[in-house]
């Protein structure tokens, strides 16, 4: 983890005119193409799932503001995330699922398995999970499959202390047109709308790099 210097960084007055705000996050939802990536999974066999988590992965890595965190008051950027998203239970519960980078699509889907069926098997609340909440290298990630959404708001607790990990939230998928909504919270002392768009061509470019 490095600090940003302050003294250089040209977004320093928006870092310090948002960060007070009550609620200093923005979200928004947008409908990505991922026909590409949905025809790989299945022809390949592949979990489609573990494939958009794969390529969601890739890009925070590769992409510096989406590492972008608050600590003690300060901005810095952490220098490798892990996903903290959530998996479904037979009982319709879900459970927090941490999940690392691997050196391949195919180690990481081994990983994500394996992590699966463990988290599965514990308690929602645990020590390991409270632990892992007070760490700022990764991002929240949740998993709609049953609904095509245009717009998403989070359960959230007092903001004052914000660290701007990101959240994101997939939805359905859709056969007729390839589109699936991908909501994105952020911390607007962070980023601003063109760094989301940023993202975006750099998620998108991981899709690429795996289906071709």
């Amino acid at each position: 983890m490095k600090r940003i210097d302050l003294n250089t960084w040209p977004r320093a007055q928006h870092f310090h005119f948002f960060k007070s705000f009550d609620k200093p996050q923005f979200n928004l939802t947008t409908h990505l193409d991922f026909s590409s990536l949905y025809q790989f999974a299945k022809a390949n066999q592949y979990s489609f799932t573990l494939c958009y988590l794969y390529c969601l992965l890739q890009a925070l890595n590769q992409y510096a503001p989406m590492r972008y965190r608050i600590q003690d008051g300060q901005p810095c950027e952490v220098d490798e995330v892990t996903l903290s998203t959530v998996f479904l239970k037979e009982d319709e519960t879900f459970r927090f699922t941490p999940l690392s980078v691997k050196g391949s699509f195919e180690q990481f889907c081994a990983h994500a398995c394996s992590q699966k069926a463990h988290y599965l098997d514990q308690s929602l609340l645990n020590e390991a999970l409270e632990l892992r909440e007070t760490h700022i290298a990764q991002v929240y990630v949740s998993i709609l499959p049953w609904l095509n959404f245009t717009s998403f708001n989070h359960a959230s607790t007092d903001t004052s202390h914000c660290s701007g990990i990101p959240k994101f939230v997939f939805g359905q998928y859709q056969d007729s047109t390839g589109l699936m909504p991908l909501n994105i919270e952020v911390h607007h002392a962070l980023l601003d709308g063109i760094h989301v768009a940023q993202f975006l061509t750099t998620l998108k470019q991981a899709i690429f790099e795996l289906v071709n």
